[in-house]
């Protein structure tokens, strides 16, 4: 019995499609998702398996186009074994969700968005040449609500943070007012992950330099030479 229960089982990865009683879609357009390992083989026998727990779970269907295929890892023929593979399984895991997140999904209940916004800043202290500039800005991006995010960076280490303080230093000296009216139509979003709003804050830190402002933040996807 005890060689019996360390045997080594087969874990593959699914992906269900839940009705919308699962909770509020992020893109109207895409079901909510649910994402989960489980120990019953990829076919009939989980076909049978949401059919009988439909009701239970909200599901509306087994969403094989979205798993892993069948020759890839966690797929009909290379399922996962546990316990000898639980971290790679659960890493496997992860990194779907994740796929599926920035595609828009709403994935186990996740309805985290991002959004960038513009926070206008005092040019005084800057020094101009020749060539003047149209104005000092700085560009971020947040998953909170935007107004939220502007008084973080307004209020600094006086803002009641949950642990350690997120506020640029730059953006809290020179804070003006937050000016979203200045976000071009192409990067109002919403973005889907952290990835696309990383970039897109980026390129509207580009969009804007190229038009003559002076711009803090939006280095973390900035190209560099």
């Amino acid at each position: 019995m005890k060689d019996k229960a360390l045997r080594p089982r087969a874990i593959w990865l699914s992906v269900l499609e839940a009705d919308d009683s699962a909770g509020p879609r992020r893109k109207p357009l895409l079901p909510n998702l649910i994402v989960r390992k489980t120990a019953i083989r990829p076919g009939p026998d989980l076909d049978q398996w949401a059919v009988r727990h439909a009701h239970a779970e909200h599901l509306v269907k087994v969403r094989y186009d979205l798993m892993p295929q069948d020759h890839q890892r966690g797929g009909l023929l290379r399922p996962y074994r546990h316990p000898d593979e639980k971290n790679q399984a659960a890493k496997a895991m992860a990194a779907l969700r994740e796929r599926l997140h920035c595609e828009g999904y709403t994935v186990n209940g996740d309805c985290t968005l991002w959004s960038l916004y513009v926070i206008e800043l005092s040019d005084g202290h800057l020094a101009r040449k020749e060539e003047d500039f149209r104005g000092y800005l700085y560009v971020g991006q947040t998953s909170i609500p935007v107004d939220e995010r502007a008084r973080q960076h307004q209020l600094g280490k006086r803002y009641p943070w949950k642990g350690k303080p997120k506020h640029s230093p730059t953006c809290h000296k020179y804070f003006k007012s937050l000016n979203l009216a200045l976000i071009p139509k192409r990067f109002r979003g919403p973005y889907f992950c952290p990835e696309s709003a990383l970039r897109a804050e980026s390129a509207m830190r580009l969009h804007f330099e190229a038009r003559g402002y002076r711009v803090e933040g939006g280095t973390e996807r900035y190209p560099t030479k």
